[in-house]
């Protein structure tokens, strides 16, 4: 049989792993993620083309609910995971933390998919209207203003690309 001072060690050596788990359990732990910038104008580049493709494929979907080749929740869920995307671009944008030179363009660039966004909410807008069969004369006052915001973004894409340095 194990002498009693064995147990005791053996006991205390357990409580000490035990307690020590549960502090490295407890302990708040920071996943943080963060961009490093170092060359502002390829990390433009990169995400103008990222936009571009989503704005092309977004009026693709839109155009295909349009002309009842995709239901109104199809493409709610495909334009929500869109502006998902576009929120990400501009976060990426945000904490990029560009140089003073790049900030005018960087900034112009972030309104454009600002102006993008909004496009996106309002062609859900759209989906809903014609999911409950709304009036094609506020349906048509939706469409007006998506034209006026698609010409928002592209007047911010060339300013961003009119102010870099």
């Amino acid at each position: 049989m194990a002498s009693k001072k064995g147990v005791w060690l053996t006991i205390a050596i357990l409580v000490a792993i035990t307690i020590a788990s549960f502090f490295v359990w407890l302990a708040p732990q920071r996943y943080d993620t963060t961009f490093v910038v170092s060359d502002f104008k390829s990390h433009l580049d990169g995400v103008k083309e990222i936009h571009l493709v989503l704005v092309d494929g977004i009026e693709k979907e839109f155009q295909k609910m349009q002309n009842g080749e995709t239901t109104p929740d199809q493409y709610i869920e495909i334009a929500e995971i869109s502006s998902s995307q576009i929120n990400s671009q501009i976060i990426q944008l945000v904490e990029s933390n560009a140089s003073e030179e790049w900030q005018e363009s960087y900034l112009n660039y972030i309104e454009a998919l600002r102006a993008t966004n909004s496009n996106i909410r309002e062609t859900i807008v759209v989906a809903n209207m014609i999911k409950d069969n709304a009036d094609k004369d506020d349906i048509g006052q939706v469409l007006e203003k998506i034209d006026r915001l698609k010409e928002e973004s592209k007047s911010f894409i060339s300013a961003s690309d009119s102010t870099r340095p």
